[in-house]
């Protein structure tokens, strides 16, 4: 009877499997189970695997087959962010070729555009179906330096290719007469003024619009001189924080209202001096 009861669970046991079963004693090694998951999930790790390579791939083979359609060649080249060099100019540094199409590598362009002196950075890119933008940041004088000439110089103190005399340049002035080497200010009093120059005017343009002469005293002040429309004639700033000491001065300007002020002293710290009009 017991050996029937055997046969008969083995029977109903059996779907698709050997009629005896394995020892109670008997576990699935970690390899067992490791070669089912395979077997189950073998084709989907294969579709997943292909999908990926092709998804990596594809940056790098999609644009290169763009680029040999007609569709895609250049018809239109744009300029933007120039002020100083004429647009058509920057263009013909680009040279882009007749049969360029707006998905060639933009480095060449870009590195061409960039050789022009008065030019810092380009960026080149796709704006339209066959138009190109060529984006362009140029390097910006900041003052006017007296070598005897005047010549405008940027914030690293380097003299920039333009003609004060055929562009409009509204600069600030350095006081004195600066030597130049390899197109270079040599001297540090005049490279620190210009620094200061550009640090003044991204933290306020509008203050250094109305600036007319900026100049380094004996004590290592900074002396500003100003144009008629502005508040003071004449602003002094520490030597060793000009920003901070402007910063006081708007304030006390601010608070003084509408009285006339000849001259606006920080040199001294944590407070300004204002002398009035008229006073000696």
């Amino acid at each position: 009877p017991m050996g029937l009861r055997s046969g008969g669970d083995a029977a109903r046991g059996g779907h698709g499997m050997s009629g005896a079963r394995k020892p109670a004693g008997t576990r699935h090694t970690g390899l067992d189970r490791l070669g089912r998951l395979t077997r189950r999930t073998r084709r989907r790790l294969f579709v997943v695997g292909t999908t990926a390579l092709i998804g990596g791939t594809l940056p790098l083979w999609v644009p290169q087959l763009l680029a040999k359609l007609p569709a895609f060649r250049v018809a239109r080249v744009e300029v933007v962010g120039t002020r100083y060099v004429a647009p058509d100019e920057i263009a013909r540094l680009a040279a882009v070729d007749p049969d360029a199409s707006v998905w060639d590598d933009t480095g060449l362009w870009e590195h061409a555009v960039e050789a022009h002196p008065l030019v810092s950075d380009a960026h080149v890119r796709r704006t339209g179906l066959r138009t190109l933008e060529i984006r362009v940041t140029e390097d910006r004088p900041v003052a006017l330096a007296a070598t005897p000439e005047l010549v405008p110089v940027n914030a690293d103190g380097r003299v920039l290719p333009l003609d004060p005399t055929e562009v409009a340049l509204d600069l600030p002035v350095l006081g004195g007469t600066w030597s130049v080497d390899h197109e270079r200010l040599t001297e540090a009093e005049p490279r620190r003024l210009v620094a200061l120059l550009a640090e003044l005017e991204a933290y306020d343009a509008a203050f250094i619009a109305q600036v007319s002469e900026i100049t380094c005293r004996l004590d290592g002040s900074v002396e500003i001189l100003m144009l008629p429309a502005a508040r003071t004639a004449r602003i002094l700033l520490p030597s060793d924080a000009p920003l901070r000491g402007l910063q006081r001065v708007e304030l006390a300007l601010g608070d003084a209202g509408a009285t006339s002020i000849s001259v606006a002293d920080a040199r001294f710290s944590g407070q300004v001096v204002l002398r009035m009009e008229g006073e000696s």
